[in-house]
């Protein structure tokens, strides 16, 4: 995978990866909805893949 192609695969990526951590918050804490906790996770990552494309696209 080129560096370009990673760059632009950051903000999906950390979607992927934020709603998987927000099933596994899900599951281990059951005061928490499955819903919110991935739509929470999904947006945490989304914000972090955010800045993370942002911080390497000016490097490149």
């Amino acid at each position: 995978m080129k560096n370009k192609d990673l760059i632009n695969s950051l903000i999906p990526l950390g979607m992927i990866f934020g709603g998987t951590i927000g099933v596994i918050l899900g599951i281990f804490f059951e005061s928490i909805s499955h819903g919110f906790s991935i739509t929470l996770g999904a947006g945490i990552g989304l914000l972090l893949g955010t800045i993370a494309y942002g911080f390497y696209s000016r490097k490149g």
